[in-house]
């Protein structure tokens, strides 16, 4: 499988849990969306995001990437080189 194909695959499972716990339709999850913005997220929903992707991808997202996430595509990029690491 290509690395796309794997980043592709990444921001579906990422898109599928932000619409699963913020109950909002995937289509208004974009990777250019910001993380904080998205309707119906805050912190609390954020860190429930956070940790069922860590779960669903077996990663762990280090606090200093956490704070550099600004889009769901910096949120997929870091998920991705975690999941590519392993």
């Amino acid at each position: 499988m290509s690395a796309q194909n794997d980043m592709q695959k990444t921001f579906e499972t990422i898109r599928g849990v932000i619409a699963l716990v913020a109950k909002v339709p995937a289509e208004q999850v974009a990777l250019d969306s910001p993380v904080s913005g998205l309707q119906n997220v805050d912190s609390i929903v954020l860190l429930e995001i956070i940790a069922r992707v860590e779960n669903l991808l077996d990663i762990d997202i280090d606090e200093e990437s956490l704070f550099e996430m600004r889009s769901v595509g910096d949120f997929v990029k870091v998920c991705h080189q975690l999941v590519s690491a392993r």
